[in-house]
């Protein structure tokens, strides 16, 4: 059986990504996307590096576990 593909299904996502890739260039904002296995140092890391930069930088952070607050908690912590 051969199933034929008519439409990327990721198009919408592509072109979203692209205008924020574009807006934050613009403004020259600085973003990163961290990315590891649970229990890997993620969040401390991110809590040292704002911990450290901090007075110089506005950093903002988005967190996206969808199991627990844990790491949300933390981060709040440190504003």
């Amino acid at each position: 059986m051969k199933i034929e593909i008519v439409e990327n299904v990721m198009q919408y996502n592509k072109e979203e990504a692209e205008l924020n890739r574009m807006l934050f260039l613009k403004n020259k904002v600085l973003t990163l996307n961290i990315l590891s296995a649970p229990g890997a140092g993620k969040t401390s890391l991110i809590i040292e590096t704002i911990k450290r930069l901090k007075e110089d930088f506005n950093i903002g952070v988005i967190e996206g576990d969808i199991s627990s607050t844990y790491d949300a908690e933390k981060l709040k912590k440190i504003q």
